[in-house]
């Protein structure tokens, strides 16, 4: 569809992609000619909104978890995407690759080690844990696993499987209120769909304008690390100009070959990574860190879920329900893409490769960097909190690699997996944005206005870099976090939706 139009001529849905590419570029003018005044005035809509639907968003959750758990072992499992006739067009390996890749790649690099050193310093009040001690390197792992586990998954996967069944009833147009079908009818008021859409679209590019910023600090860390004389300013430009061109490159040969493709060579990194770091490592202790964690989660699932002992908690806040709020505000256009390429599986198959195996491998992953982190942590306390509060998170990582004696090897393969998995998440989720403000449609699903990927990805790379360097990336993070709000009313419907589906699938979907 891309290859037909000029550059000049833009294939748009006008009431969904002009707002939010205005209020986006106002929100970096704003950051940068009042950016103290800017933040401050997000932080307070922030802690509003955190505050005051901080249950909602953990009970949500918890019921998104159940949910997936229920539908399962459901009749509704049998269901294949597409109709019984349907074909997947892509193998396992690369379905599951690109899933990984594309959802939170970036996020397990950089808070691997950051995430669990915070809650070992910083541990939440309603625990009563003693700072640095060794049962709060416990809790620390089992509150990693809750944060990066089943649950955020479950928050992508309830949007993407709804949307994935009415999509390809007759190859729908790919808008955000389909998942809600069962609710709004199967064409709701284009009023509606025009505002969820332009709702979604804003809070993801903000979102991945957060990630790119907070990826492009940790690329920059690792090579002022490595060659500590070159120019911070400079390299981060040169790190964000290097991600834009590549991302361009990829982004036009489409889903099966550059997603594809990349997302398996990023999967070969994060193995690779992974394996080294248990054999050159203390591999009894890594053992024994990721079933610690596994047994942590299990003990504090439903305190944490359901806020048993930490409602009110500023802990809770600043972390679970932030969190939550974030995968919130990504999963409404995350989920166009992850249901787009799910053509031809079985909801069961379906939740197997979008929610439990890459759960389950990003639970390994914490449980080894994680707990390697907190081994070293432990024996050197003071140390660690002194780097964490000066040099910032982004510099923990490295840090465990020096600890280990090999600097030099991980630093370099943790840089290309960096810059490997920004790419192919920007991949992914500007071919969502591009679905998304898309007018017209050719007859392929899989194919996307390769103009408008460029123009979002260019956006996103701009708003990242300009925030890194003039105003900080916390106003980006923030913006995401607010669209959160609107997601969570969104995904209460498609939560809904999706319950009515599983009960009685005859009433809402063809064969």
């Amino acid at each position: 569809m891309g290859k037909r139009n000029s550059f000049f001529k833009l294939n748009i849905r006008n009431w969904v992609f002009w707002p939010s590419f205005i209020l986006l570029i106002l929100a970096v003018l704003f950051s940068l000619v009042l950016p103290s005044g800017f933040i401050a005035f997000l932080k307070t809509i922030q802690s509003l909104i955190l505050h005051n639907f901080s249950l909602g968003f953990s009970w949500l959750s918890f019921g998104m978890t159940a949910l997936c758990l229920f539908i399962f072992i459901s009749p509704l499992g049998n269901k294949r995407i597409g109709g019984k006739n349907a074909k997947p067009r892509l193998t396992r390996l690369s379905w599951f690759a690109i899933v990984l890749c594309t959802t939170i790649a970036v996020g397990i690099l950089f808070w691997g080690s950051a995430e669990p050193l915070s809650h070992f310093l910083y541990p939440p009040s309603f625990k009563e844990l003693e700072a640095k001690s060794v049962v709060a390197t416990e809790f620390s792992l089992g509150a990693l696993f809750f944060h990066w586990g089943y649950t955020p998954y479950a928050i992508y996967v309830v949007p993407a499987l709804s949307f994935a069944l009415f999509y390809y009833q007759g190859l729908n147009k790919p808008t955000i209120s389909l998942a809600v079908s069962p609710l709004l009818g199967s064409k709701p008021k284009s009023a509606w769909s025009n505002l969820l859409d332009s709702i979604s679209l804003f809070a993801l590019v903000t979102g991945m304008a957060g990630a790119l910023g907070a990826g492009v600090l940790s690329l920059t860390g690792g090579f002022l690390k490595l060659f500590p004389t070159w120019d911070m300013p400079i390299l981060s430009g040169f790190i964000t100009l290097a991600i834009l061109l590549t991302f361009v490159i990829s982004s036009s040969t489409g889903i099966e070959k550059g997603i594809k493709n990349l997302s398996l060579i990023n999967l070969f990194f994060f193995f690779l990574i992974a394996i080294l770091f248990v054999m050159l490592g203390n591999s009894v202790k890594i053992f024994d860190s990721v079933i610690a964690g596994f047994q942590e989660y299990g003990k504090n699932f439903l305190d944490l879920s359901l806020q048993l002992s930490g409602s009110g908690n500023e802990w809770t806040y600043d972390w679970s329900v932030f969190n939550f709020a974030m995968w919130m505000a990504w999963a409404p256009v995350t989920a166009l893409f992850l249901g787009k390429i799910a053509y031809g599986r079985s909801v069961r198959e379906f939740l197997l490769f979008n929610w439990l195996l890459p759960a389950t491998f990003c639970l390994i992953w914490m449980g080894i960097f994680g707990g390697t982190t907190l081994d070293f942590a432990l024996l050197n306390p003071d140390g660690y909190q002194n780097l964490f509060e000066t040099a910032g998170p982004e510099s923990i990582i490295y840090q465990v690699f020096e600890d280990m004696g090999y600097f030099k090897l991980f630093a370099r393969l943790f840089i290309l997996a960096i810059f490997i998995s920004y790419v192919t998440a920007a991949d992914s989720s500007t071919d969502a944005l591009a679905s998304l403000s898309m007018k017209k449609f050719g007859k392929d699903p899989f194919q996307t206005d390769t103009n408008l990927k460029i123009i979002w990805g260019t956006l996103i790379a701009f708003m990242a870099w300009i925030m890194v360097m003039f105003s900080g990336i916390d106003g980006v993070r923030i913006l995401s976090v607010i669209g959160g709000l609107p997601a969570l009313f969104y995904l209460l419907l498609v939560f809904v939706s999706l319950i009515l589906i599983s009960l009685k699938p005859s009433r809402y979907l063809k064969d």
